[in-house]
């Protein structure tokens, strides 16, 4: 043994060629699993961050389709969830490539989804009871790694929810996008609410009625039931779905209408001013319009009760010249329930463009039976006689109201619709 490790009294040294590149084979091995986890962890980061992106596009989203602006869904009555349900896979399908047999089989975490499911649907797409949050789910998806199996892992399951959050409602049947000062005037809304974007000024004897009154300033005055409360400032709710002011490229279907004169005989068309107590026996003859649309860019006057009925009439009163001066007469519109020209959108009885600021004069002392929406977001109602505007339906969209003091000036909607408007996102809860 002694023999074996020393030659002559000296110690040979101990052979450690190679150890080296045992321990570099090691840490190769080391460094290369390593170098995989992070390869395979970061592609499955980057297919999540387009996971998330997707659901938060999802669920803001079909939350914008639940009220829209117009108050029409698509396909039932508001708020639109079935609307919302295919926005939503829609924005799915853009942002994560989504398809419709995902959606199928796609199943949410225990727990997660919200109480409401629409039928035929599934829990990754759900709403609150009130309608108010929208949660998507995005259907988990298998991100295979590359390197993984080394490891005993050969895929990565990655999904992502989002939750949109809306702001509180705006009701209203009767909208005004301004201030109020009314004086003694009456509101009476049933079915429906009143909605003031600004302040109420009103007399003693002014009496407000409807399911609610909101109001986004300050309230003097007036009688109100119930209470008036404070609202939201809001905006336009029909300017999106009329797209105006109406030109033929707009509503190409408008270069088809001719120029005419006489409202009472000659049918729908493109007019001017027309004074109607000139156009039929006073009093007694009726001025008859025959279905469709009116574009008028002056003045149309009624005067001493003359008499103008129509029944799926639209008028259109253009800017800035356009201006209904029926104060004095009887009226009795009603809207169509069908386009009445392409391109224009049915249930509208009087559109006034945006930019139009001339006061829409409904009544004085004749009486005013308007059945459908009336539109007028830069105008005032003018009524300063002794009798009433009567709508039926709705919404009416008006800026504010000329100061009315008559012993029975009033504004009546019977059977009032409600448009929602002042819906806003709040924020995305992950």
């Amino acid at each position: 043994m002694v023999f074996m490790r020393t030659f002559f009294g000296r110690r040979f040294p101990r052979d450690e060629q190679g150890a080296i590149a045992v321990v570099t084979a090691f840490l190769m091995v080391a460094l290369v699993l390593g170098a995989a986890l992070v390869v395979d962890l970061g592609n499955a980061r980057d297919v999540r961050r387009q996971s998330q992106n997707a659901a938060d596009a999802a669920s803001l989203a079909g939350a914008n389709m639940l009220y829209p602006t117009t108050g029409v869904c698509q396909s039932g009555a508001q708020p639109c969830v079935a609307d919302a349900v295919a926005e939503a896979k829609l924005y799915a399908l853009k942002n994560f490539q989504v398809s419709a047999s995902d959606w199928n089989t796609c199943t949410a975490p225990a727990g997660s989804a919200l109480a409401y499911v629409p039928s035929g649907g599934t829990s990754c797409i759900s709403f609150s009871s009130d309608f108010t949050l929208v949660r998507v789910y995005v259907p988990t998806r298998t991100v295979p790694t590359f390197f993984g199996g080394i490891a005993g892992s050969s895929s990565i399951s990655v999904g992502s929810s989002a939750q949109a959050q809306l702001g509180t409602a705006v009701n209203c049947s009767l909208c005004f996008l301004g201030s109020v000062d009314d004086e003694n005037a009456d509101f009476s809304v049933t079915g429906g609410s009143i909605a003031v974007n600004g302040n109420v000024t009103a007399g003693p004897n002014s009496n407000w009625t409807a399911q609610s009154n909101g109001v986004v300033g300050t309230v003097n005055g007036g009688i109100f039931s119930p209470p008036p409360t404070t609202i939201p400032s809001f905006g336009d709710p029909l300017a999106a779905s009329l797209n105006l002011p109406w030109t033929t490229v707009k509503v190409p279907a408008l270069s088809t209408l001719s120029a005419k004169t006489n409202p009472c005989t000659d049918g729908p068309g493109l007019y001017g001013p027309a004074d109607i107590s000139t156009l039929v026996a006073k009093k007694t003859t009726t001025c008859t319009l025959t279905s469709g649309l009116y574009v008028i860019s002056g003045t149309w006057s009624l005067k001493n009760n003359d008499l103008l009925a129509g029944t799926g009439v639209t008028l259109y009163v253009k800017s800035p010249s356009g201006y209904l001066d029926f104060k004095n007469g009887n009226v009795a519109i009603t809207a169509p329930s069908t386009p009445p020209l392409t391109g224009v959108p049915p249930g509208f009885a009087i559109i006034y463009d945006p930019n139009n600021t001339n006061n829409l004069g409904l009544q004085g002392n004749g009486n005013t039976s308007i059945t459908g929406i009336v539109y007028a977001p830069a105008s005032s109602l003018d009524f300063n006689g002794n009798s009433c505007f009567g709508f039926s339906g709705g919404p009416i969209v008006v800026n504010s109201v000329v100061k009315a003091n008559g012993n029975k000036s009033c504004v009546t909607i019977s059977n009032a619709v409600d448009t929602t408007v002042g819906r806003t996102l709040l924020h995305l809860n992950k």
